[in-house]
């Protein structure tokens, strides 16, 4: 690796720590200098403000799972010849690459889960809007692949159900292997992949 994709890279891991820690609001270009131990010429020549670098943030982590989203909904389409997608295939598609890119033994994936979390607690319009733009060819692709599938529900009545099928989703990235009482242990990431599946299909079929 060289040394200057070294340093961007470190910029990169120190902001998104320092975010998912304080915030991005409160967190400042000063701050990250000093905790990455660069100089404020490495921020504007890798990034060329605060905002595109938390954009990178984003980016890093957010386009690898999307594209391979879109490339598994491809995929499915093309075997399909043209006929719908089964919900739980559309699910499939959501939730796989996720894992795949952002499992537990991923550096980085526990931060930016924690990241990701404290900006839906603390919503943040300029980060909403950034977020929205990263994340418009996934929800596209979803919205369309969706509606093929289920033809008797409004494109309205989709967005709710696919809001809290992200609700869903997320609250059980961030709290899958905590607090599970004994009853409830042993039951390992691909059952309860399995299970969040079933359970989101079911709430896109439900009458």
């Amino acid at each position: 690796m060289s040394e200057m994709h070294d340093t961007k890279s470190r910029i990169l891991d120190v902001a998104e720590e320092l975010f998912a820690e304080r915030g991005v609001d409160r967190v400042s270009v000063r701050d990250i200098t000093d905790a990455a131990k660069v100089n404020l010429a490495a921020v504007n020549y890798h990034f060329g403000s605060k905002e595109e670098l938390i954009a990178a943030v984003f980016a890093r982590r957010i386009g690898p799972v999307n594209q391979l989203r879109i490339e598994a909904l491809d995929e499915l389409e093309r075997s399909a010849g043209g006929s719908g997608l089964q919900v739980e295939q559309i699910l499939e598609a959501f939730i796989r690459p996720t894992l795949k890119v952002c499992g537990s033994n991923t550096p980085g994936s526990a931060t930016f889960s924690r990241l990701f979390g404290r900006c839906i607690a603390e919503p943040n319009p300029e980060l909403e809007k950034l977020l929205r733009k990263q994340f418009q060819p996934l929800i596209d692709r979803m919205d369309a692949a969706l509606m093929k599938a289920l033809p008797h529900l409004s494109r309205s009545e989709i967005f709710w159900r696919t809001k809290f099928m992200f609700g869903a989703f997320h609250y059980w990235l961030l709290t899958k292997d905590k607090a599970l009482p004994p009853w409830a242990e042993g039951v390992d990431v691909e059952e309860q992949t399995r299970k969040l599946i079933s359970f989101a299909a079911a709430g896109f079929k439900a009458s």
